[in-house]
């Protein structure tokens, strides 16, 4: 049977695998089958022409029925508790499949194929069926030949990912900057994004690991955040294997394997201002309430900058266009020469919300440059925003 605590494979996986298994039979709990749907689904392919990357393929054996969505570039893989009456392997098509099974009674249910890959659902009197497809069509997942690997605790990694994750880039020509870097050096782990406007910066100490540096692509990134669990006593951390071109994330009961992003991600250390002319502190809450309401007025069509300027014990803000005008004042604590910098509304607020501090600090150094971001108290976590022209 299969070790899931030690994520070993049976030695005849790959006889078991090559076996044309027809019928499949099993029995499982709704609930347990209804907690992992929704996430291996994320994993399948909604548009393409191969069909079975539509599909979440179902596999039956020992004690354990194995859920997966693959889509070529990200892979999730978990298990449940099943009894395994005749062994097997079978894709259903996720959407259907997933609705199909939430729709079902609550209780015990008995999923079974034939020969003619018909999917019998049955449960609490009730009984539906769907088409199958044949296993054979589906592609492998990625066989990692690990050349490096790490250990991070869960809560540490989906904090981190949370933080930094909102900076990753859109633009499709640069690929490694679509995904977040991935740093260990030096007993620290660094987590970085960044675009051609904004940076996001995570640092937390991480002892006895070896040194690695790769990019995870955004959306597996977020499927992982997602995924995590606040395992606040570490009981189950997140292991990290890889090679030069793929990833698993292994915890809980979950693998997700991704592709990992080609190219030189830049020194990004160089991308942080330093020698500011004015530091402000400033409360989070009070913040991003102002930048709220600026929000208000601001669209696709009315792409409009937010003003700041900054004075002793206070901030001005203001926003105005053809549908209306904010003006606030917010108290803070400056430091230095007074300015005035204009701001892309929702890259400030991104950064600012990302702050776990109940204040904000602001380093400045002139309108035209770039505005460093980090909590009150603490530097492990930093934000760069570009300003933007306003009126003086």
């Amino acid at each position: 049977m299969w070790n899931v605590e030690n994520h070993t494979i049976p030695p005849d996986a790959d006889a078991f695998r090559r076996k044309d298994f027809k019928d499949m039979k099993f029995t499982c709990q709704k609930s347990d089958l209804c907690e992992v749907l929704p996430n291996v689904a994320k994993a399948t392919s909604v548009k393409t022409p191969l069909e079975a990357l539509s599909a979440i393929r179902l596999r039956a054996q020992g004690q354990e029925l194995e859920l997966t969505g693959y889509d070529l570039e990200l892979g999730i893989r978990t298990q449940i508790p099943a009894v395994v009456t005749e062994e097997g392997i079978l894709l259903a098509d996720s959407r259907l499949f997933s609705e199909i099974v939430r729709r079902m009674p609550d209780g015990i249910l008995s999923i079974e194929t034939d020969a003619q890959l018909k999917v019998t659902i049955q449960g609490g009197g009730t009984e539906c069926q769907l088409a199958g497809m044949n296993a054979d069509e589906y592609p492998e997942l990625p066989d990692v030949e690990q050349q490096q690997g790490a250990v991070i605790p869960q809560n540490l990694l989906k904090n981190m990912i949370e933080q930094t994750i909102y900076a990753v880039s859109l633009d499709e020509t640069k690929p490694v900057f679509t995904g977040e870097l991935i740093e260990i050096a030096d007993d620290m782990l660094n987590i970085v994004a960044l675009d051609n406007y904004r940076m996001a910066l995570r640092t937390e100490p991480l002892q006895g690991q070896e040194a690695m540096k790769f990019v995870v692509p955004a959306k597996a990134l977020r499927e992982i955040q997602h995924l995590l669990e606040d395992d606040d006593k570490n009981e189950n951390p997140c292991t990290i294997r890889l090679d030069s071109h793929h990833a698993i994330f292994e915890f809980h009961r979950y693998f997700v394997y991704t592709r990992l992003l080609a190219g030189e991600f830049i020194n990004y250390r160089r991308s942080i201002p330093q020698n500011s002319k004015t530091e402000i502190v400033v409360g989070r809450r009070e913040l991003i309430d102002s930048l709220d309401r600026c929000a208000l007025l601001i669209s696709e069509k009315n792409k409009t900058a937010v003003r700041f300027q900054f004075e002793e014990g206070k901030i001005l803000v203001s926003c105005q266009n053809v549908v209306g005008s904010v003006d606030d004042q917010i108290p803070c604590e400056m430091t230095g020469e007074k300015m005035t910098i204009g701001f892309n509304n929702r890259y400030l607020l991104d950064a600012v919300r990302a702050v776990q501090s109940d204040r904000v600090r602001l380093f400045l150094t002139a309108s035209d440059r770039a505005v460093r971001v980090m909590e009150a108290d603490g530097d492990s976590s930093i934000a760069v925003v570009m300003p933007v022209q306003v009126r003086r």
